[in-house]
């Protein structure tokens, strides 16, 4: 009976830690449904973002979470949160391998370990303080999930696509190992260095360094079913300390440090005489019977308390301050609502989109024309990890909502594909020095043909050009050119010749009617015109654009998302009337 509460942890943890890698396995960049991603919504911050986002249903589990932690204790560190499973898959690694070597488990993995709160009120402290100041941007750091699922998305993800790449004959479409970049280098140490410390003391970073192990451990200094030592069944065997891996039992005061025990049940299974769960009052001490114990020092304070105490008084000197700077949340003018980088459709705008993402990569990896990339510098510092659009890499589906139904945190509400056609997450600009119309006079049309609102269209126009073979440079169209958009310029052979500045010109074609040589010609193509009121900025246009490295077709990012509008068509006119014409 005692291995019962341990088997039922170890198959919910494989079992949640399964579900999460399949959510960033996407080997054929297919749109997911909303279910396949359930588990990365209960994680604790994603649920406390999303709630401060307004979700109902994050709010439903942040409350779910905090309920569990006040009944049952620290079941999300061991059940629920992935970098939690893993490291526990670690450190029982570290067992067998000690076991099959033969060694004996190391003193500090025997012994009771004193709780060391001021770090890990410290690192809460200064964690609450960068939320209240940065948003997420410090969140992203810190949070257990962002730097798990990172890692799932920049390493695991590619890794899988390329093993089902050499394994299936059928194609899959492999997400690049490029994606992350240098940002790898960031990205699997943050990783790595939680394992590394479980393979060393088994739940140290969550005890010490994890601010979301610090605030649950406040939670649950008094649950209501708790591990608990009788010292009248207790022969001090240590077997149950020898199983910590939280190094929280105190077999000389028979007491369990339920804020830092995170309920593995481990302790339970191996023990045979008197540590079991019991249910107690939360609100008053534990009243087991206690063995007399001679010369009982006074109680000393605290710390957990006055630790606790201290984050309240600076998380509302933060609150009032941040109310008293808060910004002014108006819609800049378009011509001031310009971003150095994209954010997602349904993120409303770039500032609250950085105060939301952690950054865990979800959507990228959902992402199916795999225009959400990683930013390194796009965002500023504040926008580490965090997605942009990159449109040099793809483009945004006209038809896809995907990034918005995957995101945990609310940084990307859900959107309906109606509202998402009409969002303008940011606008593209025509410029006709670089467009192949205009360069080399020839027909094009790739941007039109992929614009999916319509808002880029051909007329007929004229494009100038010279004829550098017969220009003989008499400065003649230079002295003529009402727009000062021709200029001479040397051939590279002692000679000159006639240059056209395709962003000053007109198309007048007054250089070609004075040009005593022909060497100035106007030819009529289908020159793109942009319409920005109907451009939502997808990224289309440019994308398909063949001119290179710098395209014709160049989008900038919108700060504040703007409601673009839709192309009115009016209604066909039957010609002859409603008879049928045959």
């Amino acid at each position: 009976m005692r291995n019962i509460p341990r088997l039922v942890r170890v198959c919910i943890a494989v079992a949640v830690l399964l579900l999460f890698a399949a959510g960033f396995i996407n080997l054929h960049n297919n749109e997911p449904a909303a279910w396949e991603h359930l588990v990365e919504r209960v994680q604790f911050v994603p649920a406390l973002l999303g709630s401060w986002s307004g979700a109902a249903y994050a709010l439903g589990i942040l409350i779910a979470l905090v309920a569990l932690t006040l009944i049952f204790g620290r079941v999300y560190c061991s059940f629920i949160c992935p970098l939690g499973i893993a490291q526990d898959i670690v450190f029982r690694l570290r067992r067998l391998m000690d076991r099959a070597l033969g060694r004996k488990q190391s003193a500090t993995m025997l012994r009771y370990a004193r709780p060391v709160p001021l770090l890990r009120y410290v690192v809460l402290g200064l964690t609450i303080l960068g939320a209240f100041f940065f948003g997420a941007a410090v969140l992203s750091w810190v949070d257990p999930y962002s730097i798990c699922a990172r890692f799932f998305a920049g390493v695991v993800n590619p890794l899988a696509a390329q093993t089902a790449d050499a394994s299936q004959k059928t194609q899959v479409v492999a997400p690049a190992w490029g994606r992350y970049g240098w940002l790898l280098a960031i990205v699997v140490p943050m990783f790595l260095l939680p394992l590394a410390l479980a393979w060393w003391r088994g739940r140290l970073y969550c005890n010490t360094l994890c601010p979301v192990g610090a605030l649950l451990g406040l939670l649950s200094r008094r649950p209501l079913l708790r591990i608990a030592m009788d010292p009248n069944g207790c022969v001090r065997c240590a077997a149950c300390a020898r199983a910590c891996k939280a190094q929280c039992i105190d077999l000389k005061n028979y007491r369990v440090d339920t804020s830092r025990c995170v309920n593995c049940y481990d302790c339970v299974s191996a023990c045979e005489h008197g540590l079991r769960p019991h249910l107690f009052n939360p609100f008053r001490s534990p009243s087991l019977p206690s063995k007399p114990s001679p010369q009982t020092p006074p109680s000393a304070p605290d710390p957990s308390r006055r630790a606790f105490l201290g984050i309240m008084a600076i998380t509302g000197t933060t609150t009032v301050l941040s109310s008293c700077s808060g910004q002014d949340d108006a819609t800049p003018q378009p011509g001031e609502n310009t971003a150095a980088a994209t954010s997602p459709p349904g993120s409303i705008s770039v500032p609250r989109f950085l105060d939301h993402c952690t950054g865990c990569g979800l959507c990228i990896t959902a992402c199916p024309t795999q225009v959400l990339q990683p930013s390194m510098l796009q965002f500023g510092v504040r926008g580490f990890f965090k997605p942009h659009l990159d449109f040099t890499r793809g483009f945004c589906n006209f038809d896809c909502t995907a990034c918005s139904t995957v995101c945990p945190e609310g940084a990307i509400l859900p959107i309906s594909r109606e509202n998402k056609q009409r969002t303008q997450i940011a606008l593209a600009s025509f410029h006709s020095e670089h467009c192949i119309v205009h360069r080399d006079q020839t027909e094009c049309g790739a941007c039109t043909e992929h614009c999916p609102t319509k808002a880029l269209s051909t007329f007929e126009g004229k494009v100038p050009s010279c004829n550098t073979s017969v220009c003989i440079a008499c400065n003649v169209c230079v002295q003529t050119c009402p727009q000062h958009a021709i200029s001479l310029v040397s051939d590279g052979h002692d000679g000159m010749h006639a240059q056209i500045d395709r962003s000053k010109c007109i198309a007048c074609g007054k250089c070609a009617r004075v040009c005593p040589t022909g060497a100035m010609q106007v030819k009529r193509l289908m020159v793109p015109v942009l319409n920005e009121k109907l451009c939502i900025g997808c990224g289309a246009c440019s994308y398909a654009c063949p001119v290179r490295p710098t395209r014709a077709m160049q989008i900038t990012a919108r700060a504040t998302h703007l409601t673009a509008e839709r192309l009115q068509q009016a209604p066909a006119v039957n010609p002859v009337g409603d008879e049928f014409p045959f």
